[in-house]
């Protein structure tokens, strides 16, 4: 009983009661710094991610890559990387399913030290000023302008009948009057010969009655 009890005493658990709470929108790349000054003499740091009640191995870094109690993990999408004091995991285009709890453990010989953080990937937030897309309807085709046209067509149709009735009709009349006109010439000039004929006549006949009267 006291061997178990002094093994315990040397493979003593440090935990850190600090825990860290970060919040990440969908898509965006994340680092987590998990902070301790055992780092500078660690020879391994684990990463753990738990979600749903299954905890999962993510990453592991190895001062010894070479010894056999160590060995190197890597996850596709996550990076982590030691210095200062500090080991950073990143996280790259996180999603829901990156939301969960994430523990490093750094051991140091017989020491390990825990430190916790909690992610919370949300997704984007909308903006409720966002302007609706308007969807563009036919416009209706516009009545007034066929109708005025049917008006000034009805307006104008009756005067150009009209118009079009007076010519036909002046036209006609003239037509009419040409040969009236031809006649009343005729007529004027014979009677102008007739008169200009009578006058001769009466001119001779006193020319006569003169040169008989000397005889």
């Amino acid at each position: 009983m006291r061997v178990v009890f002094l093994f315990v005493l040397v493979f003593s658990v440090a935990v850190c009661d600090t825990e860290l709470k970060l919040e990440a929108t969908d898509g965006e790349n994340v680092t987590i710094p998990f902070k301790t000054a055992e780092l500078e003499r660690a020879d391994r740091v684990r990463i753990t991610f738990e979600r749903d009640g299954q905890k999962k191995l993510v990453a592991q870094y190895c001062r010894c890559a070479d010894c056999g109690y160590c060995r190197v993990v890597e996850t596709p999408g996550v990076l982590l990387r030691i210095e200062e004091g500090t080991a950073s995991l990143i996280l790259l285009d996180v999603s829901s399913s990156n939301s969960g709890l994430y523990e490093a453990q750094v051991f140091n010989g017989n020491n390990v030290s825990e430190i916790q953080a909690t992610l919370v990937v949300k997704e984007p937030v909308l903006s409720s000023t966002k302007e609706t897309p308007q969807t563009s309807s036919p416009k209706p085709p516009d009545s007034s302008g066929h109708l005025w046209l049917w008006l000034c067509a009805l307006l104008i149709l009756p005067v150009l009948t009209v118009i079009g009735f007076l010519l036909f009709k002046k036209r006609r009349r003239d037509h009419v009057a040409l040969p009236y006109t031809g006649e009343t010439r005729e007529t004027s000039d014979v009677s102008s010969a007739a008169s200009a004929k009578k006058y001769m006549g009466k001119k001779l006949h006193w020319l006569c009655s003169g040169l008989l009267q000397d005889l």
